[in-house]
């Protein structure tokens, strides 16, 4: 009886866990405008996942941002902006 409701206590944590994990994300649009900081004209606009910009390798610089102001950095989008 007491394994039995140890499992169901962790079962009941994972899925809080699992629930937490979905409600604080949101995913993000394909086509979404993001910002990027270039060295020349400052904040420029540029479709998520297109072509008309890169990140080159610098792990400790931030490349995207969800706002033209650039203080909302894009989670994972590490590197320097660089428009093509």
């Amino acid at each position: 009886m007491k394994n039995q409701i140890k499992n169901l206590l962790r079962a009941g944590v994972f899925m809080l866990a699992a629930v937490f994990a979905f409600a604080f994300t949101k995913p993000m649009n394909p086509n979404q405008t993001v910002w990027g900081n270039d060295p020349i004209q400052g904040p420029v606009p540029v479709q998520l996942g297109s072509s008309q910009y890169e990140c080159e390798n610098n792990p400790s610089a931030q490349c995207l941002y969800e706002d033209e102001d650039l203080t909302m950095p894009i989670t994972g989008s590490t590197g320097d902006f660089r428009l093509k």
